[in-house]
């Protein structure tokens, strides 16, 4: 039995894999059509939607099989559990690329505000942030953990200075006060994604560890840390 155990979970974590490798294409694709204003890109983003809420319910689906029929224990427990709670991850950030891809949509009706730098670059991040947290779990190995929490904190300083720069457009013309919020909004979305990526993180490093991890303050901690950290304070 413990074969079909072993084999059932590694099945189950490719499922996981493939719908990361997807989740990752649309918000790459969804970036490149902000940067190139390309309509048809958008949309087809917004077809893909569907695709990835398939996925993550053919995943729920075979995590409770495996729960109910096979009892597993320890470590593949806690990838089944795991996988189970990075998928909702992925599906979340699918959501939020959907949501970029139509704020896409609407802004491609309006003259450019400005040439995009900030934005693309703070995105580059998040996607190298998704990827990284991808391979830990791919690898089975929390290798790197640290570095995708850093990178936390560029992105923080990227949405900050993006939200100066359109504060200040904003309030030298009424006229340029649409398009400067739906850029601030994609720039929220981009940082979102980017805390999902340590949120997978965190996951992946339960999964390989048993130990519970927490992102906080740009380093990878643990839980344990963090409340005797907060008792001696």
């Amino acid at each position: 039995m413990d074969w079909i155990l072993s084999e059932n979970v590694e099945e189950l974590k490719k499922m996981v894999l493939k719908e990361g490798w997807l989740v990752e294409s649309l918000f790459n694709q969804v970036i490149n059509a902000l940067k190139e204003r390309d309509e048809k890109a958008s949309v087809e983003v917004l077809k893909k939607e569907n695709e990835v809420n398939l996925m993550d319910l053919k995943i729920r689906e075979k995590a409770l099989i495996i729960l109910s029929t096979m009892m597993p224990m320890s470590k593949n427990l806690r990838m089944v559990t795991g996988s189970f709670i990075i998928s909702g991850y992925f599906q979340e950030i699918a959501e939020k690329t959907t949501d970029i891809a139509n704020m896409v949509l609407e802004l491609i009706k309006e003259p450019q505000l400005k040439p995009l730098i900030t934005i693309p670059e703070m995105a580059k991040i998040s996607i190298e942030m998704l990827r990284e947290s991808m391979r830990m779990f791919a690898d089975n190995n929390i290798y790197g953990a640290e570095t995708i929490c850093e990178k936390d904190a560029d992105i923080d300083n990227f949405y900050d200075e993006i939200r100066k720069e359109l504060m200040v457009y904003m309030m030298e013309d009424p006229k340029y006060v649409k398009r400067a919020l739906i850029l601030l909004e994609i720039s929220q979305k981009i940082e979102e994604i980017a805390d999902l990526a340590t949120k997978i993180v965190e996951a992946t490093s339960y999964i390989i560890t048993g130990k519970q991890y927490k992102c906080f303050k740009d380093k990878l901690h643990t839980i344990d840390s963090l409340e005797k950290d907060g008792g001696a304070s």
